[in-house]
């Protein structure tokens, strides 16, 4: 079982530098879309996907488990199914943090070599200004 801060696999210091994608996510969304990010990271030789998760004022322990369980199943079953194809060079991490999205995955811009974010179209009704500030990384808004 996964804590929140454990990621799979482990981030070593070879994949912080390593090119990645990130899924954002603030609920269960991730689980319906981690494919569509999947399929654009294999697509573009990216070996990376993370998926960021910041439930905001929904966080509690327990929560953020049920999360950190949910996403070790979702990976397992994308690293067997891609496995199965021959496409075993993906490799998929949780990344769950206490406050704003935003803020978070600003950081993660900061720390990691990010070449595309992953975010639902809700992001642009309640903070496009956030945003517009996390320039120099490439969008990718998908449907509710």
């Amino acid at each position: 079982m996964l804590s929140p801060s454990v990621s799979t696999p482990q981030a070593s210091v070879a994949n912080q530098a390593a090119a990645a994608v990130v899924l954002c996510s603030r609920g269960y969304s991730f689980e319906d879309r981690l494919q569509e990010v999947t399929n654009y990271a294999r697509h573009n030789r990216i070996e990376h996907v993370l998926i960021l998760h910041c439930p905001e004022k929904k966080y509690s322990d327990a929560y953020v488990q049920d999360i950190a369980e949910r996403a070790e199943r979702l990976f397992s079953q994308m690293e067997s199914n891609l496995k199965e194809r021959g496409n075993s060079d993906i490799h998929f991490e949780l990344i769950s943090k206490q406050g704003q999205l935003e803020d978070n995955l600003s950081a993660l811009i900061e720390e990691r070599d990010i070449r595309m974010v992953f975010v639902g179209m809700k992001m642009l009704d309640y903070r496009p200004d956030a945003i517009k500030k996390l320039s120099g990384t490439a969008f990718y808004f998908l449907g509710n």
